[in-house]
């Protein structure tokens, strides 16, 4: 490809997206770190044929894929992690890398279906009563009714033009991830086993999207921010506190036939109502003591019902039989290989049918 303008940033893309540094894919390409960095910086302009090779057998990238222009990169600025304080940046820069990888996939597939368009309020908030007001703000713009609970939020977010990917780096550093832009995803960390987090995740996520439109995320503030928009959003105010306020005294039945209707955790509903006046910060570190003696910090009873994400993936299960194009084509397309685009996507390339062609009659 002589006359084709390598771009290091889609080396550096691949490589973060494989979790891998500098100096780890240089020992496997038999290259220097320094040489690794020139080529991804631009400062290496036309690396050999030979290496950039190299790196797409071990990054699974077709040799093409590093000479083509990067058009819509997952930048620091525009994303939102859900995570443990212990989460690295090198698993942050991960999956910045697959969601930048999620939009080409996307981006291509608009070409071929239409996808809902991208529909979110902006609504900044600073004081808790202006979350309050967003939350309930967001309810209408999407008209959602304020007394009645949310039952598929997924699908309220997918009808909002948001993506969600179900499958996110494989850890337990961080819940979920959010960007907003041109491609507009939450990744939704599933090897977490409890609906009714992912449930809050998804809010969580949304209160960054509504409220944080080009402001830096991250900080304790922010989170706290979000973490009150979901539990709005989720629970609002006024329904939530006539039926908290229906009992006559606190119960554990009745938390939990909340959590039924309502379709958020214990922990979450506890948190509101204390939020909120309805209960004692006594009454409230009882209620979480007990929820920790009984184990329900690490897994509750009666969690609800979770709608899987479908818009992406009704997309892909499209292709070859709606459209034209198929999952292996679309592959192709962007230059990925078939372990690569499943790595990515979540559908893997079917393999082909029928058994292979004879060239050459035996010898014997």
């Amino acid at each position: 490809m002589p006359d084709e303008i390598f771009v290091g940033e889609r080396l550096q893309l691949a490589r973060e997206f494989r979790g891998l540094t500098q100096k780890q894919l240089g020992k496997e390409v038999a290259a220097s770190h320094a040489l690794i960095s020139l080529c991804e910086t631009g400062k290496k302009p036309a690396p050999a044929k030979d290496l950039i090779e190299a790196c797409g057998d071990i990054l699974g990238f077709e040799q093409r894929f590093f000479y083509e222009q990067l058009a819509d990169r997952f930048r620091e600025e525009e994303c939102s992690f859900r995570h443990r304080r212990s989460m690295p940046e090198r698993m942050k820069a991960q999956i910045r890398a697959h969601g930048t990888l999620i939009g080409m996939v996307v981006d291509r597939l608009r070409s071929l279906f239409r996808f809902p368009p991208l529909n979110l309020p902006a609504f900044p908030a600073r004081t808790n009563e202006d979350i309050e007001l967003a939350a309930e703000q967001s309810r209408t713009h999407w008209k959602l009714d304020l007394n009645s609970p949310i039952l598929q939020i997924g699908r309220v977010l997918e009808h909002a033009g948001v993506i969600i990917v179900p499958h996110v780096v494989q850890s337990t550093k961080v819940d979920a991830f959010s960007r907003q832009g041109q491609t507009s995803i939450i990744f939704l960390n599933q090897t977490i086993k409890s609906t009714s987090r992912w449930v809050f995740d998804i809010a969580h996520e949304c209160g960054h999207l509504v409220m944080h439109q080009g402001i830096h995320t991250g900080s304790s503030e922010t989170e706290a921010a979000a973490d009150r928009y979901a539990s709005a959003f989720l629970l609002p105010r006024r329904a939530f506190g006539r039926e908290f306020s229906a009992a006559p005294k606190f119960s554990w039945e009745h938390i939990f036939g909340l959590k039924r209707r309502w379709h958020v955790s214990a922990a979450a509903i506890i948190r509101r109502a204390y939020d909120l006046g309805l209960l004692g910060a006594a009454g409230y570190r009882q209620a979480y003591k007990y929820l920790s003696f009984k184990g329900w910090t690490k897994g509750e009873p009666y969690e609800p019902t979770f709608q899987p994400p479908e818009l992406l993936a009704t997309a892909l299960q499209a292709l070859g039989t709606r459209v034209e194009l198929t999952a292996a084509a679309l592959c192709n397309d962007l230059r990925l290989r078939p372990n690569t685009f499943q790595d990515i996507t979540g559908i893997a390339i079917p393999t082909p049918k029928g058994k292979p062609v004879i060239l050459f009659p035996s010898l014997a």
